[in-house]
């Protein structure tokens, strides 16, 4: 059994917004597969400074400290993918960069630290002696050279998702 229903009551006088048609919506822009050259390039002048930056830091204070490995990842990541565009190949680029960019950073520490007390330049350790500033930073080791290449890794994971978002 129903029952019968009434209507409910219209709203009298002008009604604002209906019966137009809603506004155009532009259509998302096609992404092409980016610029790998150029984020490249981007990635290399972002670790060549990020990594200049920590070694000086670094050998200054004498000792070393894992959110600037985060960082360097990050920031080499992030220059990437916003010049590159989003492909996993800047990915593929940009965490070497980093762990690269880290490495050099620890080696100019330990160069800045050897040559503290000896009439040697750290630039002439670096390209006279690089087998000898090889050694010296193997000679140090601990876990925590090796975790803050892996800290590289991981800021560069965390650069690429923030700039792709």
């Amino acid at each position: 059994m129903s029952q019968p229903v009434t209507p409910p009551p219209q709203p009298s006088g002008p009604q604002p917004g209906f019966g137009y048609p809603a506004a155009p919506v532009a259509p998302a822009p096609v992404r092409g597969p980016g610029n790998l050259v150029g984020g490249a390039l981007a990635g290399f002048a972002v670790a060549v400074a990020t990594g200049l930056v920590y070694g000086l830091i670094t050998g200054a204070i004498e000792r070393q400290f894992g959110y600037a490995a985060f960082g360097i990842g990050f920031a080499v990541a992030l220059a990437t993918f916003k010049v590159g565009g989003r492909s996993f190949w800047l990915f593929v680029i940009s965490a070497p960069l980093a762990v690269a960019a880290t490495f050099f950073g620890q080696l100019l520490a330990v160069a800045m630290i050897e040559t503290k007390e000896t009439p040697e330049s750290v630039t002439d350790l670096f390209l006279s002696h690089f087998g000898l500033l090889t050694d010296l930073w193997a000679y140090d080791q601990s876990i925590l050279r090796y975790a803050f290449l892996v800290l590289a890794i991981v800021g560069a994971w965390a650069g690429a998702s923030r700039a792709t978002e």
